[in-house]
């Protein structure tokens, strides 16, 4: 707990919700506060319209999104903000990969509601990733678990570091990694910024860098 105090500050409320037990404190609550008013902000925000040319063509034609898909994606974006909050507020270590995950899946749903075959492609491989990273995620949490006997992070702040527990961190921050932090590299790699839809994928980079940020907390935490 000590630790947790040192790098988040005081504890300012502990929440209970069924077995997820979450705890704010005044770096997790600006954290939340970020998260929402982007969230708010994206889920508020229009699909922007592309124009598309083609050489030797005097043609401009205007690529919109249909409804169904921009109410698709916006609630993929929501879903995508609220397992943020979780990622950033729990203090279970299980939740926490779980909430990882989650944001993961929500992350490859914004993806999927794009209707072009090589961000779908995209999205195919993005896919097999989280499947390939969710070993590591949930292996690491299950070698801390049975090391322990706990899978609290105000417990296991308190217990001495071991080679087991060391092995136990590297794949949760390779699972963790892979699962939350790698979206933006496939959105680079099929230019989807400038797809139809771009703002729902900004997401995608604040979610890249909350979870990178939380699961470096998360290792100082456990020693």
């Amino acid at each position: 707990m000590n630790e947790i105090i040192n790098l988040n500050g005081p504890i300012i409320a502990h929440i209970p919700f069924l077995d997820i037990v979450l705890y704010i404190s005044p770096f997790s609550l600006a954290l939340v506060s970020v998260i929402i008013a982007f969230t708010i902000f994206l889920a508020l925000s229009k699909p922007e319209l592309r124009s598309v040319t083609r050489f030797g063509e005097d043609i401009v034609r205007t690529a919109t999104v249909e409804e169904k898909e921009a109410k698709f994606r916006r609630f993929m974006t929501i879903l995508c903000g609220l397992a943020l909050i979780g990622v950033v507020t729990t203090g279970d270590l299980f939740n926490f990969a779980l909430f990882v995950s989650l944001t993961g899946i929500t992350n490859m749903g914004i993806f999927a509601g794009v209707k072009d075959t090589h961000v779908l492609d995209a999205t195919f491989h993005y896919g097999l990733v989280l499947m390939i990273c969710s070993l590591p995620l949930f292996g690491g949490v299950a070698m801390i678990l049975a090391k322990t006997g706990t899978l609290s992070m105000s417990i296991l702040a308190n217990i001495p570091t071991n080679p087991i527990l060391n092995m136990s961190r590297t794949l949760l921050l390779i699972g963790a990694f892979g699962e939350g932090a790698l979206a933006p590299f496939f959105a680079t790699k099929v230019e989807m910024i400038r797809a139809k839809g771009a703002p729902y994928i900004n997401m995608m980079h604040l979610s890249s860098l909350i979870v990178f940020t939380r699961i470096i907390e998360v290792l100082l935490i456990l020693g």
